[in-house]
């Protein structure tokens, strides 16, 4: 058995203490193979596992996979000017100097309002664009299109998976509108799949301060740290109650 896990910073591999896929790999005595890369977007998590299971299918007949969704408003570029890695072109996530960031206030692309100025210089303008006509509404509407799709993806190739949200819960009615037409039956299809733990109800991240586990990098980043080991442990099992009694 394979458990192939793939996320944002959430769910990567860590040299500070197993993540939880380590711990649901263990469980279940098989191999791991954690392709999470930190600040990804989702585009590029769901890119990435449809492409890495593509080959990994070939191979392998038993696979577990563990799909961790970040925050909504992350993008990338393809950018020429670095070096192609991770078998994903020259798609590479628009990252920021954190250091300059005041991590204290509630939210993220909004904590300042020349966030795109500590972009890398070669993205700057574009990600400053990005923000402009960023929306919450847009953003959900392809990002469930593209779970809906990998989901029909998975299941057609008899790979078992999880989709569940690491960071932020996702918006609710006050800043998306889910009874529109275009929308509703994307929102519907996602809340009737039993793979895909509701992430309007839960995340990682928000679970984990809810049972009052302090992030690990809590004086860096305060609530918007990264959970410890313990978090991890604990999800860990949520993950595996859910596989033991969904589809």
């Amino acid at each position: 058995m394979i458990v192939y896990s793939n996320s944002a910073s959430f769910g990567a591999p860590t040299k500070d203490h197993p993540v939880y896929s380590e711990y649901v790999a263990n469980s279940l005595g098989a191999t791991l193979i954690n392709n999470g890369i930190p600040a990804s977007p989702n585009r590029s998590i769901i890119r990435r596992s449809i492409r890495d299971l593509i080959e990994l299918k070939e191979k392998e007949s038993d696979i577990i996979a563990l799909i961790g969704i970040t925050y909504l408003f992350r993008t990338e570029l393809w950018s020429p000017w670095i070096d192609a890695i991770n078998n994903d072109g020259h798609f590479f996530p628009i990252r920021i100097n954190q250091k300059k960031v005041d991590w204290s206030k509630n939210g993220f692309y909004t904590l300042v309002p020349n966030i795109h100025k500590f972009a890398d210089l070669e993205s700057r303008d574009y990600y400053k664009q990005w923000l402009i006509h960023y929306q919450p509404e847009a953003e959900i509407t392809n990002l469930l299109t593209d779970m809906i799709m990998f989901s029909g993806w998975a299941e057609a190739n008899n790979i078992k998976y999880r989709f569940f949200s690491t960071c932020e819960l996702f918006p609710g009615d006050d800043k998306v509108g889910y009874n529109t037409p275009f929308l509703s039956s994307l929102k519907n299809e996602i809340l009737k799949n039993k793979n895909i733990i509701n992430p309007w109800e839960f995340s990682f991240s928000v679970d984990a301060l809810k049972r009052g586990f302090k992030p690990k990098d809590y004086d860096e980043y305060g609530i918007h740290g990264h959970p410890g080991e313990e978090a991890h442990r604990v999800f860990s099992q949520i993950l595996l109650d859910s596989l033991s009694h969904g589809t």
